[in-house]
């Protein structure tokens, strides 16, 4: 058989086209020996401190909430207590109120490093608020904190500030997965918050590495035990999809409202003075805490950023309806007043609660699949109030030890694309021009 001698020779021109390609493919040791030589062990470096220093702080706060625990008027006394505190703290740098992440996402966008005084005043003004007495997250004062680690211990390993954006995302995801006890979720949290229609993938590896290292580090000091405790396991059948789906409308609906209320009571907040908006939005909030205190018959609900015991409840005990809408419009309203007005704590706490609620109602419906429908609830709300819907399926189970994705993926998926075009944290905006030239103003007189 002959063959053509011009398609042996085209044959032979692409063959030596593939090696010649095929040559230039090389293994490129100078990124891959930057990135084990210095990422990495910037990574770690920032899971064992962020670790530790969480710790730290969970000790503080259990042991504060012991205390307070001795008599339930503590709960109401203790928060005009830490109000006064907080009040202080403001004059000095009001930074340091509210949620804190709103704030960190502008600032990472920024040239400038956060102050030391300003992180140590926003670590003890939130240890005193979380440790009871308020509803309030952690993921804001241990983003805020994490943020200001992260850069301060890359500048420390020479990192230049063109990575200033990575590093703080990387502090903020390995103290929020201690805190939360949730290092994969925390990390896809932090990637999801600062870029919320625009999922950047690039300082995934780092972050798992420290968050996980954070939570190893957590652990080894505080224990091993999920977030939100369950003594049922969860059951679904397909049944319940469509109610599901229903559900996360209604979640999308309450969080709008709760969105619109919150900045209402931000803005309001701006018509006192710093030192008195901590008092009097305690003060204001102080009947719908007492409400809230005699309707559950404990102080749960009170000592919930210390122990997430409501949480655990809504998820396993059927409440009456009115005490579900009770809790629902309570959280509103408190956090509206309190962290609203510049009490310091975080929002995911706040969402889980109004999930939870909600999930417990609807679980009325389906009593055998209500841990379910709560732990779908929680995810559906916080992926609408923060527009994470990826982190908030991997939370919800890293911090139950419970699997239930799949339902849980069709009230998030519903929740979060029902409620565009609103975000409970400000530092998502689309438009934060405004913002970072304000933050930048800021980082000039620091």
């Amino acid at each position: 058989m002959k063959f053509d001698k011009a398609f042996l020779k085209l044959v032979w021109q692409y063959l030596k086209g593939c090696a010649k390609v095929n040559l230039k493919l090389r293994f490129d040791l100078l990124s891959i020996s930057h990135f084990l030589g210095r990422w990495i062990p910037y990574a770690f470096t920032v899971g064992i401190i962020t670790g530790s220093i969480a710790a730290f702080m969970d000790v503080l706060i259990t042991e504060i909430n012991r205390l307070i625990s001795i008599h339930d008027a503590l709960f109401f006394l203790y928060p005009i207590i830490t109000a006064l505190v907080v009040g202080y703290t403001l004059v000095i740098d009001p930074i340091v109120g509210g949620p804190g992440i709103g704030y960190a996402i502008v600032h990472l966008k920024t040239k400038y490093f956060l102050p030391v005084k300003l992180v140590l005043l926003k670590f003890i003004s939130s240890t005193l608020v979380l440790s009871g007495g308020f509803i309030a997250g952690r993921e804001g004062p241990s983003f805020f904190i994490g943020v200001a680690i992260g850069e301060w211990l890359g500048k420390a390993y020479g990192f230049s500030k063109r990575f200033k954006n990575l590093l703080g995302l990387i502090g903020g995801g390995a103290f929020t997965g201690a805190l939360l006890k949730a290092p994969l979720g925390s990390s896809i949290f932090a990637m999801e918050l600062e870029n919320m229609y625009d999922f950047d993938y690039s300082p995934f590896v780092p972050m798992i590495i420290a968050a996980i290292t954070s939570y190893l580090t957590f652990t080894f000091f505080r224990g091993e035990s999920a977030f939100i405790a369950l003594t049922q396991e969860p059951v679904w059948t397909l049944d319940s999809i469509p109610y599901l789906v229903i559900m996360g409308l209604a979640i999308s609906f309450i969080i709008y409202l709760y969105t619109f209320m919150f900045h209402t009571g931000s803005c309001v907040s701006k018509f006192f003075e710093p030192m008195k908006r901590p008092v009097i939005g305690t003060i204001v909030s102080l009947p719908i805490l007492i409400a809230l205190y005699f309707a559950t018959h404990d102080t749960e609900i009170l000592a919930a950023p210390a122990h997430m015991g409501i949480v655990s409840k809504l998820a396993q005990m059927p409440l009456p309806v009115w005490i579900d809408i009770l809790i629902v419009i309570g959280v509103i309203l408190v956090t509206s007043l309190t962290l609203g007005f510049g009490i310091p704590g975080g929002l995911v706490l706040p969402n889980l609660l109004i999930g939870a609620a909600v999930g417990n109602m609807f679980g009325h419906l389906f009593p055998d699949q209500i841990v379910m429908f709560s732990l779908a609830g929680m995810g559906a709300a916080l992926a609408a109030g923060a527009k994470t819907p990826l982190a908030a399926i991997v939370m919800i189970t890293e911090m139950s030890h419970a699997d239930v994705v799949i339902p849980m993926t069709a009230a998030v998926i519903t929740s979060y694309t029902t409620s565009f075009g609103f975000s409970l944290y400000l530092g998502q905006e689309i438009d934060i021009k405004p913002l970072i030239k304000g933050v930048t103003k800021r980082g000039k007189n620091t």
